[in-house]
């Protein structure tokens, strides 16, 4: 005869399951007479965790190759039908060809490297409009000899869009390098890669080849770290350019830079809904959209944990591409650390967009200066250059109160010191001036 019993597992602790076990009351007799059902309730709790194993791996399996196959479906998806028919061929490993002197050019792209790079929406066409599919790959002739002289060949092709770019370039010290014959002088594809082009700061383009400009820094410019966090390398190195403040939306807690979500664009249209008057972000106004943009995210009565931290930018990127040796770069404290310095006269507040730009919207330079921007940017001062009158004067009146109750104390102890020795000389009786003092008694020493 045989009844069920029901045993409970919580591998997880998230949520009782219920197996239903077959238990028999015949149990086997041991030679001493004893049962084994402590065993046969062992074996059985083992089996049943090893069957939730098996369980949870399959409903983590049917789970998530899904989202696998959705994620690259997307990035697939997101190109055409004739930049999928290049890939057809490009995306295979190890795809090259030999140039004449030997070097090898690799002729591999990654499919979802492109599809999320800037070029994505002009297309293979775009850049290689030489190349004729009924044809290809006979009728593209290379003849540059080797890969260096295929690199600046292509700047001609770059050139075709980014003619205000090109002619910025030309006047730099990397085109004078490249015209010298300089074998590691970069040219575009060397900051900005080829099939990989994404939206980076100056930071992040110029480490890759001056990965010792920190330690550069550091013999000669004071907090050289703090200065390569919020200085843009161009805002020194390219000294005809125009520069700005930008403020960017920073997340404390996560310590990462604000970003717009796709599809779900907020920031330009809470700036605009801030600006009553559209001249610019004023002092209230960027407080009142640091504290919406809080209000959005985090809940009411939260801590704003969203704030604005301030980077010195080029005013357009362009300029960038314009950049000068070091030896006519910007070295004088006082080109920011001055009040009313060129940087500090345009101002923007941005995030980062889902594209990977960033989204900027006009302030009024006043939010630099103002006391009521100690809510919206406490984490962004530059010594001489964003100075508060309203907080210079309350400093010297905090010094001056300082002081001020200093001086008055020990002036009234000297003032009371001589009117009580006054007093006290005036109530003395004739006869006691001779005597010493109770205080002052020879005696009182040796008592």
């Amino acid at each position: 005869m045989a009844d069920d019993r029901l045993i409970q597992i919580n591998p997880f602790r998230a949520g009782w399951h219920t197996i239903s076990m077959r238990a028999r009351n015949g149990l086997k007799r041991e030679n001493k007479g004893t049962y084994m059902a402590n065993g046969r309730r062992d074996r059985a709790w083992t089996r049943a965790k090893f069957h939730m194993g098996l369980i949870i791996a399959a409903l983590a399996s049917v789970l998530l190759f899904p989202a696998l196959f959705v994620t690259a479906y997307a990035a697939e998806n997101a190109l055409s039908e004739a930049d999928k028919q290049c890939l057809a061929c490009h995306s295979t490993e190890g795809l090259e060809k030999k140039l004449a002197n030997g070097d090898t050019l690799s002729l591999h792209v990654r499919g979802e490297v492109f599809a999320n790079s800037v070029h994505k929406a002009i297309g293979c066409a775009g850049c290689h409009a030489d190349v004729d599919l009924k044809t290809h790959p006979g009728s593209v002739k290379n003849t540059a000899k080797n890969a260096r002289e295929h690199s600046i060949a292509r700047v001609a092709i770059c050139r075709q869009c980014h003619e205000d770019a090109f002619k910025q370039h030309e006047q730099s010290v990397h085109a004078a390098r490249v015209k010298e014959g300089n074998l590691i002088a970069p040219v575009c594809t060397g900051c900005h890669g080829s099939h990989s082009v994404t939206p980076k700061t100056a930071y992040e383009t110029c480490v890759g080849c001056h990965a010792a400009a920190l330690a550069a820094h550091q013999k000669w410019l004071p907090n050289a770290s703090v200065h390569h966090e919020v200085v843009s390398c161009a805002a020194c190195h390219a000294p005809a350019a125009l520069r700005m403040v930008d403020l960017r939306l920073y997340d404390r807690v996560a310590k990462v830079w604000l970003s717009e979500k796709e599809g779900q664009p907020e920031f330009e249209k809470l700036a605009r809904s801030a600006d009553a008057d559209g001249k610019g972000l004023d002092p209230m106004e960027l407080r009142n959209l640091v504290r919406q943009i809080n209000r959005n995210g985090n809940g009411n009565g939260a801590p704003p944990w969203k704030t604005l931290r301030g980077r010195i930018e080029l005013r357009t990127n362009v300029e960038a591409h314009r950049l000068s040796g070091k030896d006519a770069a910007i070295r004088g404290c006082d080109n920011c650390h001055r009040s009313g310095a060129e940087p500090f006269q345009n101002v923007t507040v941005s995030i980062t967009g889902s594209d990977g730009r960033p989204i900027r919207y006009d302030a009024q330079k006043e939010v630099l200066t103002s006391a009521l921007s100690i809510e919206s940017l406490p984490e962004f001062y530059a010594i001489g250059g964003t100075r508060s009158k309203l907080l210079d004067v309350l400093l010297l009146l905090a010094v001056l109160g300082g002081a001020g109750g200093t001086i008055g104390h020990w002036t009234l102890r000297k003032l009371s010191g001589r009117y009580l020795k006054k007093s006290e000389s005036a109530h003395a009786k004739p006869g006691d001036q001779g005597r010493p003092s109770p205080g002052n008694h020879p005696d009182n020493g040796a008592r």
